[in-house]
């Protein structure tokens, strides 16, 4: 019998009906909401780097909520290019804040989500922590990061096709209370390091459990 559950909820805001999936755990030390890729690239909630994040984050003790944003897969509503989904972030926030109140609330995702995440993230109280998977600051601006002072943790491969690695590390050095975890010849999709993402997230949370 599996101790943690894969439950479908439904999430509800202006684009309508979200489709989601929950994690549910007895006695969680945290909570954790965990966003996918750009959907006209593929990106859904079952994404493997997703899905390998928010399982070592459930290792960690964390029940986690992963969903499908406005347009993707049977959720209501249509793209809007990074704005309309940050009410999808904060859809799910809400869900899994009222399942669960009072415990470690972390916020994070991979590549678009991580931008989507983070910027939602950044501007709540009640975020933990920050993490950013993937993050393709090749393509979107990551400035507003230097106003964040909640901890954040980048996990990101030497040759991701989104993210120069040195763009990353600088904009990471100019960031207060944030760490890296870089993978050596790991690409955007982490695709022979699935085991070394669940892994980082695992440990990662574990520590933000203990503060």
């Amino acid at each position: 019998m599996n101790p943690k559950p894969l439950r479908h909820v439904d999430l509800y805001n202006d684009a309508g009906r979200l489709e989601a999936l929950y994690r549910e755990l007895q006695d969680p030390v945290g909570v954790a909401v965990v966003c996918h890729p750009l959907p006209s690239g593929g990106g859904t909630m079952h994404t493997k780097v997703v899905f390998r994040a928010a399982r070592g984050l459930e290792a960690a003790n964390f029940a986690t909520i992963r969903f499908n944003f406005r347009g993707v897969g049977a959720s209501g509503g249509k793209w809007d290019g990074g704005e309309g989904e940050q009410n999808d972030v904060l859809a799910a926030i809400q869900w899994i804040t009222r399942k669960h109140p009072g415990v470690k609330l972390l916020v994070g995702g991979f590549s678009f989500g991580a931008w989507v995440a983070s910027r939602v993230a950044c501007e709540l109280p009640e975020v933990d922590g920050i993490f950013l998977i993937g993050t393709p600051v090749d393509k979107y601006d990551f400035s507003y990061l230097r106003d964040c002072h909640k901890p954040k943790l980048f996990l990101h491969g030497t040759q991701d096709e989104y993210g120069n690695v040195e763009k990353l590390e600088k904009l990471v050095g100019a960031l207060s209370n944030s760490e890296s975890m870089i993978l050596t010849g790991a690409d955007h999709f982490f695709s022979k390091q699935l085991d070394a993402v669940e892994e980082t997230l695992r440990n990662w949370a574990i520590e933000m459990a203990e503060q």
